[in-house]
């Protein structure tokens, strides 16, 4: 197959709606993590928001990278990639750098970087690859049962971090790009009578803070000033807030410091404390309007793994969207999920970034020749 690299014809299909979206979300999250870096008893502030600046613009760097850059070319070293991402997952997790309870990051040269995060890019483009027959019969059990293989060690690997949470969104978006590709009903419901079983063994391998959080999402008053602390504490800044919020920077929990994590698990809680109801609906319209646009791309793409790409892409902002957002509300456990763009991080706002990029790549390149990878 022969790659076409960018030219002039690409730009004039450069999906400038996108990028519109992803300017305003990245203002966003900079004036948010800005309020979140206020301390009003010393009236000064720390470099969060500085820091989100630079990588910010590292970020549109990525996603203007991705852009140029064939995805189809990247989608035909998929399984090199994966190899090479599994190799980070193990070295991680015996060389990795832990924090809070959890061995995630690996250090570099002073900057530390989560591999499970840029695994997320790798894992589009696998699941890209993995199921470009788009057009053929719907999968039967064996089918998918060939096809799970890619996840379970990338899935193993984050588990044992372990980071609970981010393992079982890529299990999640294996299973939308999988429903997307179409299956068989009769396999749909074993495949849910398995999932139902799998849930008390994936209990009894949990490690105990991670059945402290549980037990906690279901009755956080139960240990208040333990492991019920922060979903309370988010709970009252949310409520707080009520319908119009207490005005930017004027977010009492949020600013002393009842709230923690504030500028990154739980910025959503922060932003509906000081912007209210209207505040919190805006920010969904924001990501509904993202995820839309994404899906709005793939629907004009012939290309299959194109197709598969947004597909891909869209559903790893939704469940981290919905996840956070749910998390901070009281409806899941606290899993530790950054909210994608507002939270701040280098590792997840570039991963976003490119992974976009990519998206932008197939919408630039949707009317050249059709070939199989």
């Amino acid at each position: 197959m022969q790659i076409k690299f960018i030219n002039k014809k690409h730009f004039k299909y450069f999906d400038i709606p996108l990028l519109i979206i992803i300017l305003i979300l990245l203002s966003v999250s900079v004036v948010m993590i800005y309020s979140a870096s206020y301390n009003p008893l010393s009236n000064t502030f720390k470099a969060f928001y500085i820091k989100q600046i630079y990588w910010a613009l590292i970020g549109l760097c990525a996603f203007m990278f991705f852009s140029i850059l064939n995805y189809k070319k990247l989608i035909m070293f998929a399984y090199l990639f994966y190899i090479l991402g599994i190799i980070l997952l193990v070295v991680v997790l015996i060389k990795g750098h832990i924090g809070m309870g959890a061995q995630r990051w690996i250090s570099v040269g002073g900057f530390k970087f989560q591999p499970s995060e840029f695994y997320k890019i790798i894992w589009c483009l696998v699941l890209a690859r993995i199921f470009r027959d788009f057009n053929e019969d719907r999968y039967g059990f064996i089918m998918i049962l060939k096809k799970s293989l890619f996840l379970l060690p990338p899935f193993i690997l984050i588990f044992l971090q372990p980071d609970l949470g981010t393992a079982l969104i890529f299990l999640a978006v294996w299973g939308m790009v999988l429903l997307f590709r179409g299956v068989k009903k009769s396999t749909f419901f074993t495949g849910l009578g398995i999932v139902i079983v799998i849930i008390p063994i994936l209990w009894s391998h949990m490690k105990d803070y991670q059945k402290k959080r549980v037990i906690t999402f279901l009755n956080p008053e139960k240990d208040p000033f333990g492991a019920g602390y922060h979903v309370i504490q988010s709970k009252i800044a949310i409520g707080s807030g009520g319908l119009t919020g207490k005005g930017f920077l004027h977010g009492t929990q949020s600013h002393l410091n009842f709230l923690p994590e504030r500028h990154t698990d739980f910025i959503f809680s922060l932003i509906n404390e000081e912007f209210g109801l209207i505040g919190g609906a805006l920010i969904i319209l924001l990501f509904g309007m993202l995820i839309y646009r994404v899906l709005s791309i793939s629907n004009t793409l012939k290309e299959p793994t194109a197709k598969i790409l947004c597909v891909a892409v869209a559903s790893f902002i939704f469940f981290q969207f919905f996840v956070n957002a749910a998390m901070v509300l009281g409806l899941m456990p606290v899993v530790g999920i950054p909210m994608p763009f507002m939270s701040y991080g280098g590792s997840s706002l570039l991963t976003i970034m490119s992974m976009l990029g990519m998206v932008n790549s197939a919408s630039m390149r949707r009317f050249d020749n059709i070939a199989d990878i």
